[in-house]
């Protein structure tokens, strides 16, 4: 049975990358998927440009919502919309399947 409505909760800052590429693996297969982001997203340099035209992709063309507990990434980024952390908690139970990283 495939999941109608996935979110990606992404935690540790080392996977940050991975989580954002099966966000768009998942849209591009026509799954709704969703990204959650807690702490503060943090990128290598060498990444910046690509992540940002890739949270620009998920967001404008796969209309993946972008969630961040980080009021400071929502400002630097542009992509995200702030979520407090208890708001996120009870806001995962929407969903047909979380996916950690």
């Amino acid at each position: 049975m495939k999941p109608n409505k996935v979110a990606i909760v992404i935690r540790d800052k080392h996977t940050q990358w991975e989580g954002l590429r099966s966000g768009l693996g998942l849209g591009l297969e026509m799954i709704e998927a969703h990204m959650f982001v807690i702490g503060e997203v943090r990128m290598p340099d060498d990444r910046l440009e690509g992540y940002k035209e890739n949270l620009e992709f998920l967001q404008d063309d796969l209309e993946c919502m972008l969630y961040t507990d980080h009021q400071a990434d929502v400002e630097k980024w542009g992509f995200f919309e702030y979520m407090p952390f208890d708001d996120m908690a009870q806001k995962l139970c929407e969903y047909d399947l979380i996916i950690p990283f």
